[in-house]
């Protein structure tokens, strides 16, 4: 059966917009509202509860409001109001977990365990601020933008058609990018950009395969390939890599993935992924110490998984490290409404506002270096945490991420805040309707889960992530090409083909 459906090759573009923009029966209703606005009041009691570090009353009152704002982007895509992929209820999770969460877990509110509280007054303010921030982007991701730009809008059809063709190249992908990710190492500095993006590869192939396993049109063996093995591969990948988010993303696509098609949140699937960022996150450092430039450094890949899983055991499992502290330590790398304290408390008594000095470098980004071999480099982890002292000036290996929140008050203070939020909000929605909208195809919903992934990475500089996207979106154009040369072959092999063997694939 699975081999007759698997030659019924065409399946039509409209088909999964119907899945992507269709509500499911009843998700709308009173009861489902009541349920999320319930379960978001017993989580915030429990957090205002358990709160070890004693918040103040504005502090909690603006922590809480940032995690209680999860329910409008979830309310608004399950209703059907906002018929896109679930972007928004993503972005404003992972919003939370960076400026609200950690308020309720940590003892004391610092940038590091051994350096001094920020002062309550600076911290206030950032939780303020970073409210304000996330209404902004609301308002710009749900504003008139789709009314105002829809007319002079491009649209990307991406439609694949032949099911043998998308799962070859989907496989092919998914496979062959695991491979891609290590030749980045060997590759010149001038490439080493392209090289970045075809280790994407694997996640662009993955993503087409789990659509196609949510809709019915996989086999056995191929969806046990894929969840047996690529993609945990390709998640080990990512964290052998020494960043817990290089792997976390990974299931980050494929939830949201399984979002879009399914029309629901996989909660528990986000729950469990919670749970594991506060194991992985303490195991970073330890990893790092090892393999970055430590005696691990030329140690193959499966030996540097062996030894991550080692140390995620040791501080598990073995109890070398007291469940309170992998929570401090979670929470302290999560937290950046600290980071954002500290900003508004230098600037501009000591450190003058920046006037988009860090914003600068985007406007290079679409150039390769081997185009621009002189292009300015994005050096904002550097500068950023020497400015601030955040690490000492003898310290040049040490990088510090640049939110781009903070980024925004510390180019331009709270007008910054205000207007780049909102201007962030009209970006991230014009981008999903390029993608999504009506005769999409797989390929269009593939493309905005892979791009608006991306865009999730809101704790690093906006060069670094919005200075991507116009290459991730190459990337895109690029396997859809690949695709409909390769559905135009199939279609001119099959129309030579005898006529009983042409019945055997239509």
């Amino acid at each position: 059966m699975a081999e007759r459906f698997e030659s019924a090759a065409p399946y039509h573009g409209d088909d999964w917009y119907a899945l992507v923009s269709v509500t499911r029966p009843g998700s709308a209703s009173l009861g489902k509202f009541l349920k999320l606005v319930g379960s978001i009041a017993v989580g915030l009691i429990a957090l205002n509860l358990y709160a070890p570090g004693a918040p103040t009353i504005l502090e909690r009152a603006f922590a809480s409001a940032i995690l209680a704002s999860i329910a409008l982007p979830v309310w608004l895509w399950m209703s059907g109001a906002d018929p896109t992929i679930p972007f928004m209820p993503f972005l404003t999770l992972v919003f939370a977990y960076y400026y609200a969460l950690p308020v309720f877990l940590l003892k004391k509110f610092a940038i590091e365990l051994f350096k001094p509280p920020i002062p309550e007054y600076y911290i206030t303010l950032a939780l303020g601020y970073s409210l304000v921030g996330l209404y902004c982007m609301f308002a710009g991701y749900y504003g008139p933008a789709k009314w105002l730009f829809g007319p002079i809008l491009p649209r990307f059809n991406l439609q694949w058609r032949d099911l043998r063709v998308v799962k070859t190249i989907a496989l092919i992908l998914g496979f062959g990018g695991l491979f891609a990710s290590h030749a980045v190492d060997y590759m010149p500095e001038n490439l080493a950009q392209v090289g970045a993006f075809a280790a994407d590869l694997s996640m662009v192939g993955i993503c087409t395969l789990v659509a196609l396993h949510l809709t019915g049109k996989l086999d056995r063996i191929t969806a046990a390939f894929l969840w047996g093995f690529l993609i945990p591969i390709r998640i080990a990948i990512g964290l052998g890599s020494g960043s817990a988010a290089s792997g976390l993303i990974v299931g980050i696509a494929v939830a949201m993935t399984f979002a879009a098609v399914r029309r629901s949140i996989p909660w528990k699937t986000i729950a469990l992924g919670t749970l594991a960022l506060f194991i992985l996150r303490p195991a970073e450092a330890p990893y790092r110490v090892a393999t970055w430039g430590g005696r691990l450094q030329d140690a193959s890949a499966i030996e540097k998984a062996r030894v991550f899983g080692d140390i995620v055991y040791r501080i598990t499992l073995a109890g070398a490290v007291p469940p309170q502290a992998l929570i401090d330590m979670a929470g302290m790398r999560l937290a950046q409404f600290t980071v954002f304290g500290e900003v508004i408390a230098d600037t501009p008594a000591m450190v003058p506002f920046w006037d988009g000095e860090s914003l600068y470098p985007i406007l290079f980004k679409p150039i390769p270096r081997f185009v621009m071999p002189d292009k300015p480099e994005e050096k904002s982890g550097s500068w950023f945490g020497h400015r601030y002292g955040l690490i000492t000036a003898e310290n040049i290996t040490t990088s510090i991420n640049l939110p781009q929140l903070v980024e925004l008050y510390g180019n331009f203070g709270v007008i910054g805040v205000i207007v780049g939020m909102f201007i962030f909000g009209l970006i991230f929605r014009l981008l999903i309707e390029i993608y999504v909208h009506p005769g999409m195809g797989l390929g269009a919903l593939v493309g905005g889960v892979y791009v608006s992934s991306r865009l999730l990475d809101i704790g690093s500089a906006t060069s670094l992530t919005l200075g991507a996207i116009p290459w991730s979106m190459l990337l895109i154009a690029l396997i859809h090409l690949i695709v409909q040369l390769a559905e135009i072959d199939t279609m001119s092999f099959d129309s030579r083909a005898p006529a009983n063997a042409r019945a055997r694939t239509i």
